[in-house]
Parts: structure tokens; sequence; C-alpha cells
């Protein structure tokens, strides 16, 4: 009767299937299969080996804890973070004695980041020790409120993904590379300044709003059929002896830059009017 059970027992016992751990590649990289989601980023995370684990993990929470809405995915046996209809910001590999983390808009970050030498893209190599989490906090926002990359047009690698010339139809207008001037002199104004995306209108293509704040907003850029604007908050209390201001001139409170196409701004005459608007708003209110 004892054998009979037992040979019972044997029969109905479910087989336990064992769970091949990935494959680690050259640098020690695990190899996980290409997927959107949290789930294969994490599934990467669990494989990096040793110390590289636990840089794995910080970088994933400062991510989603400075983007709440990040989308994310494993490409290239690299996790990838994006958001949805804007392309893809950050991504980070592991090396033998240090994990990459690379900005696709890397160039237009301030400062930026010190490894690279690609047109776009910009990295930091973090070792064991040197995570500063204040630092890549500022790079991760001032990314996520950038245009993305888009697989196929150019950037840095984070680990070695294809690259190929954009298509005509990917390439920005006039209007998109004046916003652009005009935000890195916001950046070389005060470099402080952060930058986030906010109130997306259907009077514009855009992905939301960009609004540099310091102390309290300072400026929104926004993209019109014929124009570039610049709206200062606080534009009718700042000083423009330059009399760059040019537009929403009848308002108590708000100055505007209407910028047309093949038209320039004095650089050195805006960056002053931006260092105006931020001593305007004054030093940090005090939390009660």
């Amino acid at each position: 009767m004892a054998n009979q059970k037992r040979r019972i027992q044997r029969q109905t016992k479910t087989p336990i299937k064992k769970t091949r751990a990935p494959v680690l590649l050259s640098g020690g990289n695990p190899q996980i299969a290409k997927a959107d989601g949290d789930a294969p980023v994490q599934a990467y995370i669990a494989a990096m080996p040793g110390w590289k684990r636990a840089i794995g993990k910080r970088l994933d929470a400062l991510i989603v804890r400075n983007v709440p809405d990040a989308r994310k995915a494993v490409k290239w046996n690299s996790p990838m973070y994006g958001i949805e209809g804007q392309g893809l910001f950050l991504g980070f590999h592991t090396f033998t004695h240090y994990v990459k983390v690379t900005f696709f808009r890397g160039t237009s970050l301030r400062p930026v980041p010190p490894g690279g030498t690609d047109k776009d893209a910009r990295w930091i190599d973090i070792h064991e020790d040197d995570l500063d989490e204040a630092q890549m906090a500022i790079w991760v926002k001032q990314a996520a409120a950038l245009p993305g990359w888009i697989p196929g047009q150019p950037a840095g690698p984070v680990g070695t993904p294809a690259k190929a010339k954009p298509k005509a139809r990917d390439l920005g207008d006039w209007r998109e590379e004046t916003l652009g001037r005009m935000r890195t002199l916001i950046l070389e104004a005060d470099p402080e300044m952060i930058e986030e995306r906010k109130w997306k209108k259907p009077s514009n293509a855009m992905k939301g709003i960009p609004v540099w704040s310091h102390n309290g907003i300072v400026c929104t850029g926004e993209t019109y059929r014929n124009v570039v604007k610049l709206t200062f908050a606080q534009g009718a209390s700042v000083q423009d002896p330059s009399r760059l201001f040019n537009s929403s001139l009848e308002g108590n409170t708000r100055r505007a830059i209407d910028i047309r196409e093949g038209e320039k701004v004095n650089a050195g005459a805006f960056k002053a009017l931006v260092k105006a608007a931020v001593a305007l708003n004054g030093p940090p209110r005090k939390k009660r």
C-alpha cells in the first residue's frame, strides 16, 4: 500500500520547470529579448551582475520618480525610457567596469554630460560609487522635456544600435530650429533653469508647451505657423533696454518676443533679459 501511494504521488507531482538565467554578453551585459513595458526592464536589472544591479535599480527608480509618465522598453539589450509620441530620451547599458547612461539629445542638456562626440547624444559612465543622483535628476528632467530620439534617426550609442540617415520628413523646420536655439540661450543664461512641458494646445502641434522656471515661471516657448513665441510671465516688470519684446505689449503682466523665419535675436541681450526675469522671481520661497 505504501509503495502504491508513493507511485501515485510521483505520477501526479507537477514537475518544476527551471528558469534559465539570462545570458551575459560582452562586458556582463544581460541578453534580454526586445519588448515594451516595465517587465523586461526589471528582468534586465535583475540580471545585471554584482554592484551594477544596485546602480540599475537606482537609475530606474530615479527616472520613474522624476518622469512618472515615462514609457519603458528593452531594445538592443538595453533598457530604454521615452515619452509616448515623443521618442526615447535615455537608455543605459552594462559594461565590465561601469554602466553607461546615454541621453539621446545630450548636447542640449545643461551642463552637457561629459561623454561622447556624437552630433546629438552624450553619455556618462557610472562606476560603483559615483552616481550623482541630484545631477542625474536634473538631466533626466531636461531630457524628458525635449523631443526624443526615434529609432532610425541618428543618435549616439547606448550599446551599439544601428544608425540611419533621417528622412526628409523627419527633419525639423525653421521653427523647431529657432526654438532650439533660443532654448540653448536660456540654459546658458541660467544653468539651473528647470524645464517642463505643459498645457498641450490645439493651436499648435507641440507635445505640450516648453516651460522654463527658476523660483517660478520665467518664460514659455510656442511654435505657430508664422512665428516662434517666447512669453515672459512677468515681462512687463523686466527691464528691456534692447527692446526685444515685440508682442503682448498691451497687458500689465506678460510680454513676448515673436521671432519670424530668418530673424535673429541678439544673443547677449536675450540672455540678459532671461537673467533679469530670473532675478525678478527672487530667492526660493521657504517651505512652512
